[in-house]
């Protein structure tokens, strides 16, 4: 996987060679990923594509994003968009947006008006007009699609989403399809991919890091004696409890990996919903449950509102927070 990503980091390096250009551009990539993975984790899927050194962003059965020499190719909500006369007004004024007057320059399927972005040091005021409408287009397309089509889902590549963590140092969602697993379940990938963060510690420490991944080691034992039971229902039945990171691994650093406060014991259901992003803990322990779980899937899960931690110290509390805003999963903001 390493080298996987070293060849997209080399192949977007050479597309975007300003350092400053190329955070812009993946920040708005990443932006989008984030809100189609709101809709579901089975509805969108990236790839990079070396006809033409494109980055792309499918949702459904169409590109919504793309990232080329031009600059960041964007599909805005056409009938939002003829609403919004200021803004439109605003985006033709803009020397940052220009539309696109070839053969994509717009969509039928699901009405869209495209063009390209070229953000600069007026980001922050033009940007959140195009995040407006091209999120309400998101919107549509995830509805309209029951899921990323097939073939797309068979182009996705994992190791952009693995570049993307690195370069930008932000928590970036995965995709979940019927016939895979998502990364949660996949320890021994995510311990090669990230190997770099811990390969010049002295051995016992990465071995310890590595048990942390997986539940076990100095990690487990530390917090199974901090809540010697589970968090949250205070089930006894240790073997069958298991030890989460609050802060993902993948996005923490050793320390955080290893730190006793960024960690609950959970029984099993519990502990697959909170490293989904169905659940999460509000600062005083108070169970957060995703829009996205039904009433039935409540009821099958054993999740419901009174559910709360037993106890919460300071030192929980910022990493709860990174939890609700980076990995909770919910349709309503």
């Amino acid at each position: 996987m390493s080298s996987d990503i070293h060849e997209i980091e080399s192949a977007i390096a050479s597309l975007l060679p300003d350092a400053k250009v190329r955070k812009l551009y993946l920040s708005v990539f990443l932006e989008s990923l984030t809100e189609a993975n709101i809709y579901g984790a089975n509805k969108w899927g990236v790839y990079y594509s070396t006809d033409g050194d494109r980055l792309r962003l499918l949702v459904g059965s169409l590109i919504v994003l793309t990232i080329h020499k031009q600059g960041v190719w964007i599909a805005l909500d056409e009938q939002l968009l003829q609403k919004s006369r200021e803004e439109l007004e605003l985006l033709n004024l803009s020397e940052d947006w220009h539309w696109d007057t070839g053969r994509w320059s717009k969509y039928t399927r699901v009405p869209s008006k495209n063009g390209y972005y070229t953000p600069s040091e007026d980001h922050l005021q033009i940007w959140p007009i195009i995040r407006r409408l091209h999120f309400a287009y998101i919107d549509k397309v995830a509805k309209k699609f029951s899921q990323l089509r097939e073939d797309s889902q068979h182009k996705h590549m994992p190791q952009v989403l693995a570049y993307l963590r690195q370069a930008l140092n932000q928590y970036t969602p995965e995709p979940i399809y019927e016939d895979s697993m998502p990364s949660q379940y996949n320890p021994i990938s995510e311990i090669e991919e990230y190997h770099s963060t811990y390969q010049n510690l002295p051995e016992t420490e990465r071995e310890t890091i590595v048990q942390s991944r997986i539940g076990q080691g100095k990690f487990r034992t530390e917090v199974i004696n901090y809540w010697n039971g589970c968090a949250v229902t205070n089930c006894q039945r240790i073997g069958l409890l298991r030890a989460s990171h609050i802060k993902p691994w993948r996005n923490s650093s050793n320390e955080e990996r290893l730190d006793v406060y960024n960690g609950l014991l959970l029984i099993p259901n519990l502990d697959v919903a909170f490293d989904n992003g169905m659940v999460s803990f509000a600062a005083d322990g108070k169970i957060i449950i995703s829009d996205l779980l039904t009433e039935d899937d409540r009821l099958k899960l054993g999740i419901h509102s009174d559910m709360k931690i037993s106890r919460i110290d300071e030192q929980h509390r910022k990493y709860l927070a990174y939890h609700r805003k980076n990995v909770f999963n919910n349709k309503v903001r």
